[in-house]
């Protein structure tokens, strides 16, 4: 994390709102992972942070495999347990999390990121458009509602007196 970037999202009273987003590996049971999710966010706790929003980690497949070094032997994942947890932490802590969850056991992959506090999360590109659509369509019925349709109206777009 850059120093620049982290001074932008500081509070004055040092506590800053991060994202950590990870990847717990496949072999785990449904139950193992969250007895492990719990244990993450009690490091998270340890540490003073105060949780804003989560989600479970559920299983998906990834985009491209993933190997990891398991007792001296690489295994290679193709789905994963994706999860994340926003809270507050005092940044003079981000440091120690970070090699925390570097070093916790069924983690595949994480990343920790210094954020904000409000949702974030964007609408799917399909439901942006479906918006769209929509609105145009109650434009035209609006139209015609008021007694102007579309025949009323010359093809060239010129205006009848």
């Amino acid at each position: 994390m850059t120093e620049n970037n982290n001074k932008q999202h500081e509070r004055q009273d040092g506590v800053n709102v991060y994202e950590l987003g990870f990847h717990f590996v496949p072999t785990l049971s449904e139950d193992e992972v969250a007895v492990q999710f719990s244990h993450l966010k009690s490091l998270i706790e340890k540490k003073g942070g105060t949780f804003i929003s989560e989600e479970t980690p559920r299983m998906i497949n990834l985009a491209y495999e993933i190997t990891k070094t398991v007792k001296a032997q690489k295994k290679h994942y193709s789905t994963s347990y994706f999860g994340w947890v926003k809270f507050e932490l005092n940044s003079s802590e981000i440091n120690g999390l970070d090699k925390d969850a570097k070093n916790f056991e069924p983690m595949l992959r994480h990343i920790l990121i210094a954020t904000v506090r409000e949702n974030t999360m964007s609408v799917p590109r399909d439901a942006a458009k479906k918006e769209t659509k929509g609105a145009s369509s109650e434009e035209a019925t609006g139209n015609q509602a008021a007694g102007e349709s579309q025949s009323d109206k010359p093809a060239d777009g010129s205006v009848q007196e």
